[in-house]
């Protein structure tokens, strides 16, 4: 009787863990095999699907292989793809934007109002937003998050992507269709040769250094060379926790605590993510 409870009791515990944690499908994971190494993009169908079915699409198609990073911007984006040198096609003709989202099921608020959205949070650990009202949801542009690029207008995004490779552009909030979050590899990204400044339009000069070798789905990888990794989700205790902490500067390392609480940067307290 005695093994008998204790094995309930280990059973609940684990399901409570593993009941903070969102485990992507190989099937919204992307590989993208670059010269330095391997960047793997989690994606989510929470706020842009036909982004996500595109970006999946042309993956599976082998358009990205042999592309590029040809805009990498040093605390800004790393853009690739085959920078509008490519014909059009029913896969890659323009995308309706999906900047925004009427349901986010999975969303958990951390913080009213938050530094650049009236409720700022996650959802299934993507950092996220909404408004009071809960009628709009959307994806931020965190470090790692990864977005379709577009022209000026709206409906144009078609095949590019970027990578948020450095300071939170919390400006294109609401402006972009956010659809992925790195996993593993952001550091190889941040090894890509630097083209231009902030503004600029200038592309990096094509070389062997930040070429995009290919980019596969892992449902299309043999099972030897996937990975699995779990998103820890906010309303996991130690992230609470975590973030009350931060709030309250509850550390012995502060000696001027004048002026806590603080806010809370999503963008700066993002979830953790384990390999599995």
């Amino acid at each position: 009787m005695t093994l008998l409870i204790s094995a309930l009791l280990f059973t609940s515990a684990a399901a409570q863990s593993e009941a903070h944690w969102f485990t992507p499908e190989q099937s919204q994971l992307a590989y993208i095999h670059l010269p330095d190494g391997l960047v793997i993009v989690a994606l989510t169908d929470s706020i842009s699907p036909n982004h996500v079915k595109r970006f999946k699409q042309l993956a599976k198609s082998r358009f990205y292989d042999n592309q590029s990073f040809y805009r990498v911007i040093d605390g800004f984006v790393a853009q690739g793809g085959s920078n509008g040198a490519h014909e059009l096609s029913d896969s890659t003709t323009p995308l309706k934007a999906e900047f925004t989202g009427t349901s986010a099921e999975g969303f958990y608020e951390i913080e009213r109002p938050g530094l650049f959205a009236p409720v700022s949070g996650f959802i299934n650990g993507f950092a996220a937003a909404t408004t009071l009202q809960r009628n709009s949801y959307w994806l931020v542009d965190c470090p790692g998050m990864l977005a379709m690029a577009r022209d000026n207008k709206k409906d144009t995004a078609t095949t590019e992507f970027y990578v948020v490779i450095g300071q939170a552009p919390r400006h294109l909030d609401r402006n972009m269709s956010v659809f992925g979050r790195v996993v593993a590899g952001l550091d190889v990204l941040q090894k890509l040769p630097r083209s231009g400044y902030m503004n600029s339009n200038e592309s990096a000069s094509t070389n062997a250094d930040n070429k995009i070798i290919s980019i596969r789905m892992g449902d299309t990888l043999p099972s030897g060379a996937q990975r699995h990794f779990r998103i820890q989700l906010a309303s996991h205790p130690d992230y609470l926790e975590k973030i009350k902490l931060a709030r309250n500067l509850d550390n012995p390392f502060y000696v001027d605590r004048h002026l806590s609480p603080r806010p809370i940067d999503i963008c700066y307290y993002q979830t953790q993510i384990e390999e599995l």
